[in-house]
């Protein structure tokens, strides 16, 4: 009932509530009362504060999707245009322009300014009220208060990488880099110590020092001895030449460079380069050499191979495996013309053997023959089959070999002997002309005393009955 009167009344208490600054207001006749805070205004203000933290926490989760759908994150394989990119790269490296400097030359060609900062810079940047909240000027000139994490320190560039990114010198850098002057081993004499005036322990190191260094001397005497007998240095002049000249022994780079000129003066004075071979003439070029796909070093290191004889292990067993399969098909062909000879001239009238082509040759078969040889053709085609599985062991893909059957061998030793066969029967014929025109008694006796030295003699032709009633009849026909 008061408050219904109160809110009547015109000189009575009124109470507004502004929702958009969170606070009450009372009013006294007209005028403002003391501003006070109640619980409701915490809740909408909290509320507030709630929205703008989901709504900057969704942008922030779409920003970072969107980086996500633009660079995958590393899964464990590499892609397809990352790897070619890479063997690219590596293949055909970019050139690099400008001459060749070391750290050091750059340095002293353009070393690195420094400048101290302002005392007051740094401590307003170190204290922790900086440090937690700090007005950030960006380059377009806006300003926020915002926090350092969350501000880039450079405006983002279309297209720009971070390989891309090439590092400058500030302008207030100062050099900080001090350069001394250390003086050399050789300035600082050292002395050897005095073993009385150490204790055991000390002069113990000191014979071990003593000893490691006789040892090393003889050494090199030994390195230098075998050098001396390669180069043809005879031990009186050896000698001779060390009693008149000390041993040397560099310790640094340029002792060794004056030691190495000395030796190569000393070898042209005598004479040692005149019968260089190839000297005076081109030098050899080779077309590995012009190869856009061969690198330096590749080509030198495969030379140096190549003439040091070197070769992989697959290889040698290549050449092994084809000095056996050249072996085989050797003794195998010269079996079969022997073989081929002996039967066309025992089933052959002489009349006729003249009159034998290759191609009739290529046909004969002896059945006989290849089933008494099998087992021994057998034995040896193995061991040729071993080779081969020991080189296929070794070998690339691209170079791998078949085993080979005997069948095929054999076929192949058909065709390739033909022409000697018919060679070694065509040498038969004229040695049998020859032998038929002494008489019967003197070719029977003959044909005893050849089968009696050796049973295998390709010159000797046998000489069946209807040869010699034939030869016989056409030598009394002609009285």
């Amino acid at each position: 009932m008061r408050a219904i009167q109160a809110s009547v009344l015109p000189n009575s208490r009124r109470t507004l509530y502004n929702p958009l600054k969170s606070t009450y207001r009372t009013y006294a006749n007209g005028a403002p009362a003391q501003r006070g805070y109640r619980a409701s205004a915490k809740l909408f203000a909290d509320a507030a504060n709630e929205e703008t933290e989901l709504a900057e926490q969704a942008a922030r989760a779409n920003k970072l999707e969107a980086l996500r759908s633009k660079h995958e994150n590393w899964t464990g394989d590499e892609s397809m245009q990352d790897a070619v990119l890479r063997m690219l790269v590596d293949k055909y490296k970019p050139m690099r322009g400008g001459p060749i400097r070391t750290a050091d030359e750059k340095l002293k060609k353009a070393p690195p300014r420094v400048e101290p900062v302002d005392p007051a810079v740094l401590h307003s940047y170190g204290s922790p009220e900086a440090s937690e909240q700090a007005v950030v000027q960006t380059s377009w000139g806006a300003s926020s208060n915002r926090s350092l994490a969350d501000v880039p320190l450079l405006p983002a560039v279309e297209g720009h990488q971070p390989w891309h990114t090439t590092f400058t010198i500030p302008s207030h850098a100062r050099s900080s880099v001090k350069y001394g002057n250390i003086p050399s081993s050789s300035a600082t004499s050292r002395l050897p110590p005095n073993p009385e005036l150490l204790d055991e322990k000390a002069r113990r190191k000191l014979r071990e020092n003593k000893k490691r260094t006789e040892q090393a001397g003889r050494l090199q005497s030994a390195r230098e001895s075998t050098l001396d007998y390669r180069l043809g240095i005879k031990a009186g002049a050896k000698v001779a030449h060390d009693s008149v000249r000390p041993r040397a022994n560099p310790t640094g780079m340029k002792g060794w460079a004056s030691l190495v000129e000395d030796r190569i003066e000393r070898a042209r004075q005598e004479g040692r380069f005149d019968k260089i071979e190839g000297r005076g003439q081109p030098l050899k070029q080779f077309v590995e050499e012009r190869n856009p796909f061969i690198g330096r070093e590749e080509f030198l290191l495969n030379r140096l191979v190549q003439r040091q004889g070197a070769a992989p292990p697959w290889v040698d067993i290549q050449q092994e495996l084809e000095s056996a399969l050249k072996s085989f098909r050797d003794v195998l062909r010269q079996s079969w013309t022997r073989r081929a000879i002996r039967m066309l001239t025992l089933e052959q009238p002489a009349s006729l053997l003249s009159n034998i082509t290759v191609e009739k040759i290529l046909t004969f078969r002896d059945t006989e023959w290849e089933a008494r040889e099998r087992a021994y053709h057998s034995a040896a085609l193995e061991e040729v089959n071993s080779l081969v599985r020991k080189f296929n062991g070794m070998a690339p893909y691209a170079v791998r070999r078949g085993h080979y059957a005997l069948e095929v061998e054999l076929e192949r030793i058909y065709k390739d002997s033909a022409e000697d066969i018919l060679s070694g029967i065509a040498e038969r014929v004229r040695a049998g002309t020859a032998g038929r025109r002494r008489s019967s008694r003197a070719a029977w006796d003959d044909e005893n005393r050849g089968s009696a030295q050796s049973a295998g003699d390709t010159s000797w032709s046998p000489m069946r009955l209807r040869d010699f009633l034939r030869d016989w009849l056409a030598s009394f026909m002609k009285r």
